[in-house]
């Protein structure tokens, strides 16, 4: 936690920080969640001490580093000119190279990795690597509204701890608790809309999300969050996931 205030408080002050106009028209400092990848990397080194899985060390910290990456390259340098998987394909089909198909591309190949690292069943690894894509997606789909994709990855988490715990493996909560404290701390910061987490920090809560359940759920269990996710990414190629989701807030409220 008292890395990831340090780090914020002083990443504001930078004089190039990149700024963005967020849903209500105000400039805001993006890419906050950079703090993310750092935490990642010094959480893998001072877990590498005592973990006894290395392999999942090094392929946690590799896929943060790629995809924060891509993430930030599109922060940098990308435009709301395409919207959705299907319109940065389509613009890749057509020999146009933009930021989100180089994000599209980067989330789909660490994904395939991960997943072939992981499984020798191929049906598994073509499920696992759908599963650690759309997580990637769903986190940037979530980043639309202050404060939304914290609190989304928070919810998923906390039933994937309750998951682990009742399944008995406690290895992957004690090794994401530094993010997740990490996770809590931006939260604060982005629900005032003091900063913004960008795709860089989206596309690594994504991806380890996606990881957590690729990594420590059962086969049907996966297929049931494959379902879930597969239904979301379908809707949201035909409807805003930010308006649907303001309905029902409105609506909750109304009957309140």
């Amino acid at each position: 936690m008292i890395t990831t205030i340090v780090f914020l408080e002083n990443f504001r002050t930078w004089e190039r920080a990149v700024k963005k106009v967020n849903y209500r028209n105000k400039e805001i400092i993006t890419a906050g969640g950079v703090v993310f990848v750092i935490i990642l990397i010094l959480m893998n080194v001072y877990s590498a001490f005592y973990w006894d899985d290395t392999d999942f060390l090094e392929y946690t910290m590799l896929s943060a580093a790629c995809i924060g990456f891509s993430g930030l390259l599109d922060d940098i340098y990308g435009t709301n000119a395409v919207k959705g998987l299907k319109g940065h394909f389509s613009e890749l089909l057509r020999g146009k190279i933009t930021t989100g198909n180089v994000k599209a591309i980067m989330g789909l190949s660490i994904a395939c990795f991960l997943s072939m690292k992981k499984n020798e069943f191929w049906p598994e690894i073509f499920i696992d690597t759908l599963i650690i894509a759309l997580s990637t997606n769903l986190l940037n789909l979530m980043d639309l509204r202050p404060g939304r994709a914290c609190r989304f990855f928070l919810f998923s988490i906390a039933l994937m701890f309750l998951y682990f715990l009742h399944e008995g493996s406690t290895n992957l909560i004690y090794y994401f608790m530094p993010l997740v404290a990490s996770v809590l701390v931006f939260l604060f910061y982005d629900s005032r809309e003091l900063l913004m987490m960008g795709d860089v920090g989206s596309n690594v809560l994504g991806i380890c999300l996606g990881m957590m359940i690729s990594w420590g759920s059962s086969f049907y269990v996966k297929i049931g969050v494959l379902s879930f996710l597969i239904g979301i990414h379908l809707v949201a190629e035909f409807y805003s996931i930010s308006e649907i989701l303001e309905r029902i807030i409105s609506f909750r409220k109304k009957t309140l």
